[in-house]
This record gives structure tokens, sequence and C-alpha cells, in this order.
């Protein structure tokens, strides 16, 4: 099974972290696959670690993603428990992360993640808020990409740098990598979405790729972290959690079915050109 998720969007403050940790959450919560969820933090700033570790002061973690990326400590050493409810478990941030950033090697997280998929349901990677080697990491060591993104006319304009990154990992790194879809974030529940923003939105990626839900600006969402808590325990009630709830059981898992039964027929028909190849020569 695919299960590898990489959130990414290069422009910071678009929910990012928030949707990464919900989507933690809910996955343990509302998927039918397993109960046990890691996240992995590739941002130096360490939002995701600091709020699942419940250290809000900022004071990094003793073993991180940075000393297994390096090659200090294997995999499962750097893996700490957060405080969180569900059954979620971290592989915090450094912000040494920032010296790898300065690197060429793209291709790392990718061997971390394999030696982790067998013991967990699924894994969630946060990414910082660029196109740098920390994302292309994470795309490189990912099933799918998944981006929030805010609908605004500003926004747009650089996701099309983030599809030319995907395709260029797809390309040259990664075949199996897909696009999980992008969820719009963030949105200001008061007013009407401009329909123009959502029908340039699948311009870029295609109308299938846009979730039809929509994450509304909701204070209970913003307060949920700062309790170190996921919108789910904090107040299962409240409207952030019934979105982030019905994105995931009525769209994410059917979206993610169905795009491992694409891969499984990319995979068939793979080898079904290598028999071919051989028969011939």
């Amino acid at each position: 099974m695919g299960n590898v998720i990489a959130v990414v969007n290069h422009k910071g403050g678009v929910g990012k972290t928030t949707t990464a940790i919900n989507l933690a959450a809910g996955l343990t919560r509302y998927s039918d696959v397993t109960s046990s969820c890691l996240i992995i933090d590739m941002d130096p700033h360490g939002c995701a670690t600091s709020t699942l570790l419940g250290k809000l002061d900022g004071e990094p973690p003793a073993r991180s993603v940075f000393d297994v990326l390096r090659r200090a400590i294997t995999p499962q050493d750097g893996i700490a428990s957060t405080i969180y409810d569900e059954n979620i478990d971290l592989l915090p941030a450094s912000p040494s992360l920032e010296s790898m950033a300065k690197t060429q090697i793209t291709d790392r997280l990718a061997k971390v993640v394999q030696a982790l998929s067998t013991s967990y349901g699924w894994i969630i990677i946060d990414t910082p808020p660029d196109l740098g080697v920390l994302t292309q990491n994470a795309l490189v060591a990912a099933d799918y990409a998944l981006i929030p993104t805010p609908c605004t006319g500003l926004a747009i304009p650089t996701l099309h740098q983030m599809k030319q990154l995907i395709e260029r990992v797809q390309e040259r790194q990664n075949i199996w990598l897909q696009l999980m879809g992008v969820l719009v974030t963030m949105k200001d529940g008061r007013t009407p979405l401009q329909k123009n923003m959502k029908k340039e939105l699948g311009n870029v990626f295609g109308p299938n790729d846009v979730f039809r839900t929509i994450i509304t600006t909701n204070i209970k969402i913003e307060e949920a972290p700062a309790a170190s808590q996921s919108i789910y325990a904090y107040d299962s009630g409240c409207l952030g959690a019934s979105l982030y709830r019905d994105w995931i059981k009525k769209e994410f898992l059917k979206k993610h079915q169905k795009l491992e039964k694409r891969k499984v027929e990319m995979r068939e028909h793979m080898e079904l050109t290598r028999e071919a190849a051989a028969e011939e020569g």
C-alpha cells in the first residue's frame, strides 16, 4: 500500500502543518487501514515537532530527523512518542536541517521512509515553505503529494512552480509519485468562494485534483495546536473538526483507494511491457 503522503506548498502560512497533523490524527481515527501514523517533520522551524511534543518553547529534541539523515542514529532510534490522544509517532525536526538544505542530496529521506514504512499504516511528511532540497526529499520519498492552499489570486501563480517540481520528481526520481489533490484552506467562511479562483486551481492541476471540501478559518483549528491536541480531541463537534473529518472520510480515503488501483495497473502494464521486450529480444 502506498501510505506516504508529502504535504507540500512553498508558500508559507497556508495550513500545511495544521493539515498534516489533523490528517494524521484523522487517519488513525477513521481509516480502516491501521491505527498507527508517523509524522516526519522536515521543516527546520519545527512547528509540527513543538506541537506534537507539547514543547512550545522551541527547544529542539535531543534526537531528530537530521541525525537520522546524516546516519548518526538509525531511523527507529529517532522516533519520539507524542502527547496526542491519537496513536501518532514523530520523527522530529531540528534547526540543523538548514545545513542539509544547502546540499544537493535529495534521496536520503527515501531510504529512511523505506526503513520505517512497514511499522506504520501511514507516514505524513510535513515540509518547509520552499522548493528546495528538504521538500524535494519529501517528494522523492512519498507515494502522494498533498497541496494545501488558500484560494487567492496571489496563491495560484506560485502553484505552477509546485506542479513543475512534482512533475520533475516524477520524471527523474520517483515515477510512483502521484498527486493526491489540492485542498483549499483558510477560507473566510463569511464570504463566498470566487468561482473563477477554484476554476483557476482546476486549470493548473485538473478539476478532479481539487477537493470539494474547503477548510474555512475557524478559531478552534487555531486553538487546538496550542493545547497540543488534534481538532477532533479538542472539540469534535466544531466546524473545523467536521470539515477535516468529512474531507478524510468522504474524499481523501476514496481518492487514495482510486490512486492505489491506478498504481497497480501501472505496475502490471510495466511488467507486461518488460515481458514483451524480453520475448522480442
